[in-house]
């Protein structure tokens, strides 16, 4: 009889049969007593048949392992440090199938913030078994250079850097053995709320409970399951799958009626959110008989999104809950993404002066009497009476749309009859830089089509600071002169809101709709710390734009770098010893712009204004600094509210004053973050009795040491004023002339 051939040992493979191990481990996941190196395992070298080598796996060069961020090793190595023992890879543990040794490495990438992929394997067949395995993070090797890429206008952004972080296993008599393992990554993993969009922590475990129930009502969607899930397990980062892995079950999640009054159920629903979101903020304005009639909510992250972006506001009244025909007003904005962020809402009961007005005061003193630089609203008299009242040193901008909205109603004859008058009147409102210009081709179009009594026109042109792009410019308003913002949104809403609910049902459905921008956002900034954008140019200009600005940003930045190409400098001439003026003209137009360049600080500034109108420098700017030789963009040019940083950290934004516009916006931020925090920690806590109990002695020791620290802040700040009043009454002409 034949012996059975045997496969042929693998160059990392031990000594011995295959499958024996020199301490063998009964149990699964158990350590072998061993964590040394391969030649001190008995792993020894062969010849014929070595670990599967691949383009991708290869070791970073000396280059690329000093181009690692120190910060990003550091974050790296504070993750770790929270990571438990015992959910951490170490060489000679024992898995007793490949899946499993892949579900704890990827539970652990989980735990860490990074994705894995397997990467690689060696299959025995005449076993028919696995003998080696490779997992490694997402974000190893390089993509393979695709030849399709030259005809391509949008290239996929790069996702691999070379990571090395990897885990090896092979087969032993007990199962897989581990015997390699490296914990080490060259780029950012993801922050404790974004795990769940990692591709690795995306899966269906299964539907429960309710949701289970919910799959016999055909009307029930994934967003509905999704949204429920997300509101059993403390929110959607903490869901492990999303939207678009639901996409095969049913819509819609129903809220119950409200056994109370409509009034009673809105002052449940607000006490309920202020209870959940110490920082929620309410406020009701009542008639003389005592009945509700104007309502204003915000909650914590509203009110810290006004902090960073609330520079340019769009307010919009143009919804109307369906069932009552109520206007429901609603502040939003703009934030680094270009993504719609909403700072307040409101249901009104009116549309008069004295409803814009207590509105737009509560709203002030909600956000800490912070005002916008510049609000969009559309053309309404009320409106605008209320924010000369409240907001008078904000510029006040009129929504364009709705202007050529109107224009097609009031003058559909000269529409109809001039297919030119269109070109004209927009060309008005967008094309001219200059004030002069303007004038007189608003002069020419009436005069060309003959609407020199058209009063319309003439109510119009009066407003013509608060339209034409010529009056605006030099203001910021984030590239916006539209409230289209605000109708995305109320499009948003009737998603939600196609059936006549009750104003209670209102508020929980918009609720849903603000944690979809939200998670929008969310997935935003988790992309941008996954993937570098493709830069047209390798220019000095761009590869540092790329590094500062959002993706969004940065295409509009890169936009103008390669529109600057169509530039050229026809005029010149020096001011003063360091100041020189530039014409700058575009190939095939006839348009000019003047261009100042200050060499000393390196300023530049555009007649266009398109860095004061949108926040970044403009084609012909840019052409001026090329010509100056200048690589980098001035700083004084990079505004913090389109950088990846608008948003500091966690820790940052708790030890610096200077975030928060005062002290009630400072606490508002403190409070949201606690209580993101602690919403985690109960969430997790509450499955496990061991862990409970573990949490509740922490939590009074805490709750001992916050108030300890409270009490000696105060004892402090008692014996400063006693030795203050002490001193006034030694000398005190001394505190006089000081001001005490």
């Amino acid at each position: 009889m034949e012996d059975t051939p045997q496969p042929r040992r693998l160059a990392f493979e031990p000594d011995g049969d295959i499958g024996q191990s020199s301490n063998p481990s009964p149990n699964t996941c158990e350590m072998d007593g061993t964590n040394t190196t391969n030649n001190e395992n008995g792993i020894k070298p062969s010849s014929s048949i070595v670990e599967p080598s691949t383009a991708s796996d290869r070791l970073p060069t000396v280059e690329e392992g000093k181009s690692v961020d120190t910060t990003i090793q550091n974050k790296l190595k504070e993750k770790l440090n929270l990571v438990p023992e015992e959910w951490t890879p170490k060489v000679g543990m024992i898995f007793q199938t490949v899946d499993e040794a892949y579900e704890f490495y990827n539970t652990y990438a989980g735990h860490v913030g990074f994705s894995i992929r397997k990467e690689s394997r060696i299959f025995d067949k005449r076993a028919n078994q696995i003998r080696y395995s490779k997992f490694c993070c997402s974000k190893e090797g390089r993509r393979a250079v695709d030849k399709r890429r030259i005809n391509s206008k949008n290239r996929r952004p790069e996702t691999r850097c070379g990571c090395m972080a990897t885990m090896k296993i092979s087969r032993v008599k007990d199962g897989y053995r581990v015997i390699d393992f490296n914990e080490n990554h060259n780029h950012m993993i993801a922050t404790p709320i974004k795990p769940h969009a990692l591709s690795s922590q995306r899966r269906i475990i299964g539907v429960h409970g309710t949701q289970a129930e919910m799959a016999d009502n055909p009307r029930i969607t994934p967003k509905a399951v999704l949204e429920l899930k997300a509101n059993e397990v403390g929110g959607r980062e903490n869901v492990e799958f999303t939207c678009i892995d639901l996409n095969n079950y049913l819509r819609s999640y129903r809220t119950r009626n409200m056994e109370k009054g409509e009034a009673g159920g809105i002052l449940q629903y607000f006490e309920d959110r202020q209870s959940q979101d110490p920082s929620f903020v309410y406020a009701i304005q009542l008639d003389q008989a005592e009945l509700v009639t104007n309502l204003f909510w915000a909650d914590a992250q509203m009110i810290v999104d006004y902090a960073h972006f609330g520079d340019v506001v769009s307010f919009d009244t143009t919804y109307r809950t369906n069932k009552k025909n109520r206007p429901f007003a609603v502040f939003v904005g703009v934030n680094n993404y270009r993504q719609t962020i909403i700072f307040g809402a409101a249901l009104l009961y009116d549309e008069t002066v004295d409803s814009f007005e207590w509105l737009f005061k509560v709203f002030l003193k909600t956000m800490g009497g912070k005002k916008p630089n510049t609000i969009l609203t559309g053309d309404d008299a009320t409106i605008e009476k209320a924010i000369n009242l409240v907001f008078p040193e904000s510029h006040h901008r009129l929504c364009v749309w709705h202007m050529f909205q109107n224009a097609t109603k009031h003058l559909s004859g000269v529409f109809e009859k001039f297919s030119s008058f269109s070109q004209d009147f927009r060309s008005c409102v967008y094309d001219f830089d200059d004030v002069d210009e303007f004038e007189n081709a608003w002069n020419d179009m009436i005069n060309k089509y003959g609407l020199q009594d058209n009063d319309w026109l003439q109510t119009l042109y009066g407003k013509r600071h608060k339209w034409a792009l010529v009056y605006g410019r030099q203001t910021f308003s984030a590239g916006t002169n539209t409230t289209q913002r605000s109708e995305s949104l109320n499009s948003g809403l009737k998603k939600y809101l196609n059936i006549k609910y009750d104003l209670s049902s209102f508020l929980q459905h918009f609720e849903k709709v603000v944690a979809d921008k939200r998670y929008e956002e969310l997935k935003a900034e988790f992309a941008t710390t996954q993937s570098t954008p493709i830069i047209a140019a390798h220019v000095g200009i761009l590869d540092y734009a790329s590094h500062v600005y959002t993706p969004p940003i940065f295409s509009m930045f890169q936009n103008e770098v390669l529109q600057q190409l169509d530039c050229r400098i026809e005029e010149d001439h020096v001011v003063s010893e360091t100041i020189a003026e530039y014409t700058v003209g575009l190939y095939g137009t006839n348009r000019r712009f003047k261009v100042t360049f200050d060499s000393r600080n390196n300023s530049v500034s555009c007649s266009c204004k398109n860095f004061e109108f949108v926040g970044i420098l403009c084609r012909h700017a840019l052409k001026i600094l090329d010509y100056r030789r200048v690589d980098i963009i001035p700083p004084c040019y990079v505004l913090k509210r389109w950088t990846i940083g608008a948003r500091k950290s966690r820790s940052e934004a708790s030890h610096d004053s200077n975030q928060c516009s005062d002290q009630a916006t400072k606490i508002a931020t403190h409070r949201k973050e606690l209580f993101h925090l602690l919403t985690q920690v109960v969430n997790k806590a509450a499955l496990s009795d061991d862990v409970y109990k573990m949490v509740m002695q922490a939590g009074e020791k805490l709750l001992e040491d916050v108030t300890g620290c409270l009490k000696q802040a105060s004892i402090e700040q008692s014996s400063v004023a006693s030795d203050v009043n002490f001193l006034q009454v030694l000398q005190p002409e001394i505190f006089s002339n000081v001001g005490f």
